[in-house]
C-alpha cells in the first residue's frame, strides 16, 4: 500500500479546522453558510470564509462584548457559543484556504492570484481583487477557466468533488477536498476528503468540518456508486453520498494551478 498527500502546510490547515484551540481543549470548526442570512460587506470571519485565528480572535472579542468568558465554558458550551454566533467555514471557505496553501507550498504562487470570477466588471474586479476569499463559491471552483475534469483512476490528492444544484431542492451547491489517496498496485484504493457540511440528522449543535473516505470497489464505475463511509454511515445513510446522487452535476476536478 502507498499513500499520497497534501502538503504539511495544507494538511496543517486542515487539522487546524479539525481541531480549533481553546485554552480548555479542542473542537473542529462548526459549519455556517452565509446563504442563511444573506449578509453583505461584513469581514470574512462573520461570513464563513474566516481563517482558525479569524474565528477564534472573533469568538474572544464577541465574548468579551457580551461579558463572558470563554475560559469557563464546558467544550459542549464552547460549540454552542460559536454556533450561536454564526462563527464557522462553508465548504468553498475550507476549500480555498487548503488549496491556497497547497500551492504555495508546491508551486510558490497563491490561489487568490490564479483564479477567473465570472462576474467581470470594473467594480467587481476591484471588490474581488480586495476580497478574493469572500467571494470564492462552489460555482467558481467548478468553473472551465478554473479547474479541469478527472477521471476516477487519476485521482490525486488536491482534487475536489463538485456538487451543483444538490439537496433536496436542488439549492445547493457543495465541494470535497480530496487530501489523500491509498494505492495498491498502482491502483487507486481509497480516497480520503475533507469537508464542512451540516447534514440533516445533525441538528443545530452537531455539524462541522468532518472527513470521510470513499472505497473504489471498481474504478470503471461513477464515483457515486462506489461505497462512501463518513460518520460510520454507508449507503443510504451517508448524506454526503445522498448529495451526490441528488446533484443536477456531479464532477471530480482538478484546479488548474496544480497542474501547471
Amino acid at each position: 500500500m502507498t499513500t499520497k498527500t497534501l502538503s504539511q502546510p495544507a494538511r496543517n490547515v486542515i487539522s487546524q479546522y479539525l481541531s480549533l484551540s481553546f485554552v480548555q481543549g479542542s473542537l473542529p470548526c462548526p459549519y455556517f453558510n452565509n446563504r442563511r442570512i444573506a449578509t453583505r460587506g461584513n469581514l470574512r470571519v462573520l461570513i464563513g470564509k474566516g481563517t482558525p485565528s479569524d474565528i477564534i480572535t472573533e469568538a474572544h472579542i464577541i465574548a468579551m462584548r457580551e461579558h463572558i468568558d470563554l475560559n469557563e465554558l464546558a467544550m459542549d458550551q464552547l460549540r454552542n457559543f460559536l454556533i450561536d454566533h454564526n462563527l464557522g467555514i462553508d465548504c468553498s471557505g475550507l476549500t480555498y484556504y487548503i488549496l491556497n496553501a497547497e500551492l504555495k507550498a508546491t508551486k510558490h504562487i497563491s490561489l487568490a492570484h490564479n483564479l477567473h470570477y465570472p462576474k467581470s466588471g470594473f467594480l467587481r474586479k476591484l471588490i474581488i481583487q480586495l476580497r478574493p476569499v469572500e467571494n470564492i463559491s462552489v460555482k467558481v471552483l467548478a468553473d472551465e477557466k478554473n479547474s479541469q475534469l478527472v477521471e476516477i483512476k487519476d485521482i490525486e490528492p488536491g482534487d475536489i468533488i463538485i456538487m451543483i444544484k444538490t439537496g433536496l431542492q436542488h439549492k445547493l451547491n457543495h465541494v470535497l477536498l480530496i487530501h489523500q489517496v491509498d494505492f495498491e498496485n498502482k491502483k487507486i484504493q481509497t480516497v480520503h476528503y475533507t469537508h464542512a457540511i451540516q447534514w440533516q440528522i445533525d441538528g443545530k449543535y452537531n455539524h462541522s468540518v468532518r472527513q470521510g473516505i470513499i472505497e473504489i470497489t471498481d474504478e470503471n464505475k461513477p464515483l457515486i456508486k462506489q461505497k462512501w463511509i463518513e460518520q460510520n454511515r454507508s449507503g443510504e445513510n451517508n448524506y454526503t453520498l445522498n448529495h451526490a446522487k441528488r446533484s443536477k452535476a456531479f464532477s471530480i476536478r482538478r484546479i488548474h494551478s496544480l497542474t501547471s
